[in-house]
């Protein structure tokens, strides 16, 4: 299904390369879905983990683009270059806009490593992805907005995709 399907007032849990796709400009779809969250036209739900993984991102991407690291290894560059991460600027506000637009955001249970076990299990997801139907459950909604096919093979979620990235 496409982010664009989405129906007024749908509840729509959002992973983070929704996000990314937006914040780098590489999916217009991405951008239109998120406008609709902002104008209230979609409950946008995520989660803190997720904000931390965009926040990650975020800060590579612009310390790459402002030539400050390189491609290679750059979560370990940056870790060893403090005064660069003191240096950026944009990924902060970029963050700031997710919460500014309206897009709630939930904190883990504290059983969320037992809950989400099953789908470690049941489905192979890495830890963090196996979060999120844990999360999607608490804001009792089976919509999520993704690219990442691995959550294609649980029978109780509904993806949602842009259509301008091919894989």
């Amino acid at each position: 299904m496409l982010l664009n399907e989405f129906k007024t007032q749908d509840i729509v849990f959002i992973d983070a390369n929704i996000f990314l796709y937006h914040f780098t400009g590489v999916s217009e779809d991405c951008k239109e879905f998120l406008k609709r969250c902002e104008y209230k036209e979609l409950f946008g739900v995520t989660a803190v983990s997720v904000l931390s993984e965009i926040c990650h991102h975020l800060m590579i991407a612009e310390a790459i683009k402002l030539g400050f690291i390189s491609k290679n290894k750059p979560a370990w560059e940056l870790q060893k270059r403090p005064e660069i991460v003191k240096k950026l600027s944009l990924y902060p506000v970029q963050i700031t806009n997710i919460i500014d637009w309206g897009i709630r955001v939930i904190s883990p249970p504290s059983d969320i490593l037992l809950k989400s076990q099953v789908y470690r299990t049941q489905f192979g997801l890495l830890t963090n992805d196996s979060f999120i139907p844990v999360y999607m459950k608490l804001v009792n909604t089976d919509k999520l907005a993704t690219l990442d096919q691995a959550f294609t093979s649980i029978p109780c979620l509904r993806v949602y995709s842009p259509s301008d990235i091919v894989l």
